[in-house]
């Protein structure tokens, strides 16, 4: 396992798709601070640094899957884990060793995120205005997060042997998992009542009425699980400060250990051309 890691981290250092998303992420971090620095001057707009700080819990999905699909996508193709195997390495190091640097790699990138906005931001939009806690609760809940989806985008990486399709079925299910979070968000914020205009001897009188679109008790709950396990829900809850710190971790470490034991299970029945 050791070897393995020692090689991937080799590879990983030598790799232009790495410090592509490093690259990505320093800009994408400066890029925000830029652009709410310049709306807050402009519009006399308060900004939230622990807002900032927390806003690349949305993208770890799209920016995991592009990097996990290039990154390991070649390892077929390559015949590197053909080779790896050849000499002695058990199936069940390749993909804990491929896991572990790709969650690593994916961390990185969200920590350095964070840092970066941390550093040059707090000087320019002051103090974080929530506790300390509550804040090392919420990153707590981003790191479990990144990590499930590293399992999600690793399983899919090492089930299938074509890179192209290895990259379309990554992306395609990452903006998938986004677009559920929205439903069940666009569900659960909708409004139990609603202003509804009617014409009464030629004016127009407003009566609030029961919206017929509002979830029911049961639904919101059936809305808010789904949203809770789903990694781009988590995600969303996390930038917004709303999540639930207690209950997200359970679920990333279920993504985790199920999509992990269930591809080392494949794994080590699949067939290498």
């Amino acid at each position: 396992m050791i070897k393995l890691l020692n090689a991937g981290f080799e590879r990983l250092r030598k790799n232009k798709i790495f410090w592509l998303l490093i690259t990505f992420t320093i800009g994408l971090a400066l890029i925000l601070i830029f652009t709410q620095y310049s709306d807050m001057k402009e519009y006399n707009e308060v900004k939230k640094i622990e807002q900032l700080i927390l806003n690349y819990s949305m993208m770890m999905g799209i920016v995991i899957a592009i990097f996990t699909s290039l990154f390991l996508g070649v390892e077929y193709s390559d015949g590197t884990i053909r080779n790896k195997i050849s000499i002695g390495h058990k199936r069940i190091n390749i993909y804990l060793s491929n896991l572990i640097i790709i969650a690593i790699t994916s961390l990185f990138s969200y920590i350095l995120f964070m840092l970066l906005i941390s550093i040059i931001g707090i000087p320019l939009f002051g103090k974080i205005t929530i506790s300390i806690s509550t804040l090392l609760s919420l990153i707590g809940c981003g790191l479990l997060m990144v990590i499930s989806l590293s399992s999600i985008f690793t399983f899919i990486a090492m089930m299938i042997s074509n890179k192209t399709i290895t990259a379309i079925v990554s992306i395609m299910l990452a903006f998938g998992l986004m677009f559920g979070a929205l439903i069940c968000l666009l569900n659960l914020d909708r409004q139990e009542y609603v202003q509804q205009g009617s014409l009464v001897n030629g004016e127009i009188k407003y009566e609030e009425v029961k919206n017929p679109k509002y979830p029911s008790e049961k639904e919101r709950k059936i809305y808010q699980t789904l949203l809770d396990v789903n990694p781009a829900g988590q995600g969303f809850q996390i930038a917004g400060r709303i999540a639930n710190v207690k209950i997200l971790p359970f679920y990333s470490l279920g993504i985790v250990v199920i999509f992990t034991g269930i591809g080392i299970m494949l794994f080590n029945k699949k067939e290498l051309k």
